[in-house]
């Protein structure tokens, strides 16, 4: 149903705003045409003109279009009411508020319409990142969100190149599920390291979505470092094992070499086979053990 004119005439043509100023809401797709509404009737020789707010820009007047871009026009047959502002390929800059005005003997009568454009958006379930081992599956699931028209075809990148269609590497699936959501799921088989890189979910007229994949050797890098230290550690307690006898040599015969270059003397030292002079003395007349005229260990003669 039209919604009704903000715009009314007496019979004699002159016309009157009774709605002045009124809003009307529009929501156009990202890349699709949006249609902003003006209905009026028995204009004579006034002139409708579309205004785009932001700018102040004067974008169409009557039938003739002013400006640059090709995009917009509007469309009126004569006769009719509508003034119908077009917009072509839409774009999320083109949000905003658009006035419809018409020039009256008391003013300006106008209408607005507020554009909102809305701009799809693919999400990759799960994190930034994605990690898997070699040989296993890579698995990404994408949504297409806020998405009034739903898209024909989701497309998949690795880097720049396009899977959807691919035949070099094989192993590549892309599915698609189309329902209150449209989704799409990604399934490459047996990863290597060469697929690791960014993935893109994206659709026409929708923001993309991306991932990091990380393709690795994961636990069994771990599993062959611990062989192979386990093998070292191994070789190594071997190694010991074997060389022991021969260490065991070496260091007797080390020691038999410092015991004949050192020989043992079996004639007691002066000072251990020397008398106990206190078990010597026989006589109180004794003379003194030290006398400072003589040696501090001077000899005992026998008796």
């Amino acid at each position: 149903m039209r919604a009704a004119s903000p715009f009314t005439s007496t019979e004699s043509g002159t016309w009157v705003g009774v709605e002045n100023n009124t809003m009307a809401n529009v929501k156009a797709q990202l890349g699709y045409t949006a249609f902003l509404p003006c209905s009026v009737r028995m204009i004579g020789d006034k002139q409708i003109s579309w205004i785009r707010r932001r700018d102040w820009h004067v974008l169409t007047s009557g039938v003739y279009t002013y400006t640059n871009d090709e995009r917009f026009s509007v469309t009126h047959k004569d006769g009719a009411d509508d003034w119908t502002l077009f917009i072509k390929y839409v774009q999320a800059r083109d949000n905003g508020t658009y006035e419809c005005q018409i020039s009256t003997g008391t003013g300006i009568v106008s209408q607005f319409v507020n554009l909102n454009v809305i701009v799809p958006e693919a999400f990759i379930l799960g994190n930034s990142e994605y990690h898997v081992e070699t040989g296993s599956p890579i698995n990404l699931y994408c949504i297409i969100e806020q998405s009034p028209t739903p898209p024909h075809v989701v497309y998949w990148r690795h880097k720049e190149r396009l899977l959807n269609y691919d035949t070099e590497r094989g192993g590549v699936t892309v599915t698609m599920e189309h329902g209150a959501k449209t989704a799409s799921r990604l399934i490459i088989e047996d990863a290597v390291t060469t697929d690791t890189g960014n993935y893109t979910c994206e659709a026409p007229n929708t923001q993309p979505a991306l991932v990091h994949v990380f393709v690795s050797q994961g636990d069994k890098t771990a599993a062959i470092q611990r062989r192979t230290s386990g093998a070292a550690g191994g070789e190594c307690q071997v190694w010991v094992v074997a060389l022991l006898p021969t260490l065991l040599a070496l260091l007797w015969t080390a020691h038999a070499s410092s015991t004949t270059s050192h020989p043992i003397s079996r004639t007691p030292s002066p000072l251990t086979s020397r008398t106990n002079p206190l078990s010597s003395r026989t006589s109180p007349h004794a003379p003194p053990l030290y006398s400072p005229l003589t040696p501090q260990y001077s000899p005992v003669q026998p008796r």
